[in-house]
This record gives C-alpha cells, sequence and structure tokens, in this order.
C-alpha cells in the first residue's frame, strides 16, 4: 500500500509475511548503503540461483543522473527492492507524442522471491514501486502513463495489473551479435486512474 506524499520520497507498507502483518516502510532515492546492500547481499545470492539480474550492475545508470532516477524501498535499514526510472524524452506508443516515465529496471532482493526461498520475507515489493512510478508518472503530469520492457521471468507478475500488451521489441543479448525479445508493455492513463483509485480506497480501508 502506497501513502501519498512527494514522488522523491514515499512511506509506504509492505507485508510482513514471518509476523503476518503490514509494517511501515519507506522508498527513497539510492544511497550508499543500498548500494553495498546490492553488492554484498543481493548478488550471492542472484548468482547462486542464477536469477534473470545475476548481473545486476546500477552504476551504468548511477553514472547518468541527469536520464536516470534510482530509487530503492526501504525496510529494516536494508534495501527490498529497486527500481530506476527515466522521466525525459520517453514516449507513449499509445497516445502518440504523449510523454511517460520507462521503468528500466524493477527488481526485489532475493529473500522476497518465492522462487528463491519457497516463500517472500516481505510480499508486495514490487507492486509498490511500480504504483510508486505511476504516482510519480501523476506528479509530473503524465497521466499514471509508465511503460517497460520485462524479461519472461516477470512477465506473470505484470499480468496481474492492467498493462496494454505491445508485444515484444528486441534487444542485444551479449557481445555475439544475439538478441532477445522482451516484451512491451504500457499503462495507459485511463488504468492508471483505475489503479490509483483502488490505491485509495485499500489505503482509506486500512
Amino acid at each position: 500500500m502506497l501513502s501519498v506524499a512527494s514522488a522523491v520520497e514515499e512511506s509506504v507498507k509492505i507485508f510482513h509475511n514471518v509476523h503476518n502483518e503490514y509494517v511501515p516502510a519507506k522508498i527513497v532515492p539510492i544511497s550508499g548503503k543500498h548500494i553495498q546492500d546490492i553488492e554484498l547481499l543481493w548478488l550471492p545470492q542472484l548468482r547462486n540461483h542464477n536469477c534473470w539480474d545475476r548481473d545486476l550492475d546500477i552504476h551504468k545508470y548511477l553514472n547518468n543522473p541527469d536520464i536516470y532516477e534510482v530509487y530503492v524501498l526501504e525496510y529494516d535499514a536494508i534495501a527490498q527492492g529497486i527500481i530506476i526510472l527515466q522521466t525525459n524524452k520517453c514516449y507513449s506508443r499509445l497516445d502518440v507524442d504523449k510523454n511517460l516515465i520507462y521503468v528500466h529496471l524493477l527488481t526485489v532482493a532475493p529473500w522476497n522471491r518465492a522462487a528463491i526461498l519457497g516463500r517472500r520475507n516481505y510480499k508486495g515489493v514490487g507492486t509498490v514501486l511500480l504504483t510508486f512510478a505511476m504516482l510519480h508518472s501523476f506528479n509530473l503530469g503524465f497521466q499514471g502513463r509508465i511503460a517497460l520492457n520485462t524479461v519472461q521471468e516477470s512477465e506473470n507478475f505484470y499480468q496481474k495489473l492492467p498493462f496494454f500488451d505491445g508485444g515484444y521489441d528486441l534487444f542485444p543479448s551479449g557481445n555475439d551479435g544475439r538478441y532477445i525479445g522482451l516484451k512491451y508493455l504500457e499503462m495507459p492513463e485511463e488504468e492508471a486512474e483505475l489503479v490509483m483509485l483502488n490505491l485509495y480506497l485499500t489505503s482509506y480501508l486500512n
């Protein structure tokens, strides 16, 4: 659940599976401590389980702050998830020439993946980060429009939300001339409004 405030820093709630309750967390710009969390705590487990993001390299985004905004969802002083956004010069395929936020990366800590542990320590991290991107889009006047390309392993996750399926785009895979198809998904502004309305109602009832 997301508490609507500034798009730079958000108070949020995620579900603590062990305690069976929602707990307060926050979404903040990435810090040096978060980078250490990812490199020392995330990456060894991601590589050990051969995850799609086992070679996660966030420095290429951090080195271009004029283009990318990097946020983490933090709980218990540890990075639980990360989202990387581009807010300039990204345009809708549904509403031509209208701006949107492009999500370059959305991923969560290995202990928050059922595929690794059999259960998640904290549930809802990815959904909360994605909703944060939509809220940021509204705050920028983009009417909630966001878009992304998803790896095959994550397609089921995005099917839970009303994205427009734009088919597959080809991206280079490695340095051997091969390409990989990643599905293009876009959140239409009408659907984004419904998602945010549901957010308000859920926050009110809780």
